[in-house]
């Protein structure tokens, strides 16, 4: 619209939209959907209707909404045309063989980081995520990344407002600036179970053409197999990785320099980290 206006009716579709797609493979019925929204039931009715005759979401014999396959094909169409994904792929990949974890890509949107890819490791007992899933900045280790590397003014307004403290070990106020400030020295954020009990990553901001922090990756696992010892040792090739994907989604030093590393297949035998072990 001209003028910055902005439709109260796509505003409210799209609200409907999330609502469903945080329900997850449970869907959610008419009458959940109108109270999430704050709204009647016969307006949630009208606006349902139009999103499924366009696809956007579907209803299963239970009478349940789930999301629809048009948004799964535009978002495939998005993700592969997405040079971010494609550029970090190789790198998400050989971390999992360096460290026997599972690897997540995700981008900054708003005070959330939103997965936008995924590579499972292959042992039997893993993490449950998917990509479209939506994490804290304050308590993870790719939003802490993230955080540790933007402004004064914009890290403060991302931050304002109560913060969840999600386990015992999340970090807030004063503690939590002191921590970024480390994170912002090293270059890699370690989640320490602060988003959740018994599980901990280390995490790493990529930085776009514009020079600012706009994605980051981690490496994530049960914390009983996944020390924070491993995630040290994890980290100088991690760090190498992050400057590499940079360089590839535009992002130039100063002095013009830009990472190295390239992509590898570990050697036949060789072990991931001694800290990664199978349970």
């Amino acid at each position: 619209m001209q003028g910055g206006r902005k439709s109260s009716s796509v505003d409210k579709a799209f609200e409907l939209i999330q609502t469903v797609s945080e329900t997850g493979r449970a869907g959610i019925t008419l009458g959940e959907l109108a109270g999430h929204a704050g709204i009647a039931v016969s307006t949630a009715h009208r606006y349902v209707t139009s999103l499924l005759e366009l696809g956007v979401l579907d209803r299963d014999a239970a009478g349940s909404y789930h999301l629809g396959v048009t948004l799964v094909a535009l978002a495939g169409q998005y993700l592969e045309e997405d040079g971010l994904r494609a550029a970090a792929r190789p790198y998400l990949a050989e971390l999992v063989e360096l460290s026997g974890e599972t690897v997540h890509l995700g981008i900054l949107a708003g005070n959330h980081i939103v997965y936008i890819d995924k590579v499972e490791s292959a042992k039997s007992v893993r993490l449950v995520s998917r990509i479209g899933h939506r994490v804290p900045l304050h308590c993870t280790a790719m939003g802490k990344a993230v955080l540790s590397l933007l402004d004064d003014r914009r890290r403060d307004e991302l931050l304002a407002g109560p913060l969840d403290r999600r386990t015992p070990g999340t970090l807030t106020g004063e503690a939590l600036l002191d921590e970024l400030a480390v994170v912002r020295d090293r270059g890699f954020a370690i989640d320490d179970e602060e988003n959740e009990e018994g599980v901990r990553c280390v995490g790493l901001a990529i930085v776009n053409a514009s020079g600012q922090p706009a994605a980051a990756f981690s490496v994530s696992a049960p914390a009983n197999r996944f020390s924070v010892e491993d995630c040290h040792r994890l980290a100088p090739s991690a760090l190498a990785m992050a400057a590499e994907i940079s360089r590839r989604i535009g992002y130039v030093t100063k002095n013009g320099a830009s990472g190295t590393h390239r992509p590898r297949r570990r050697a036949p035998g060789r072990p991931p980290l001694s800290g990664a072990r199978d349970p």
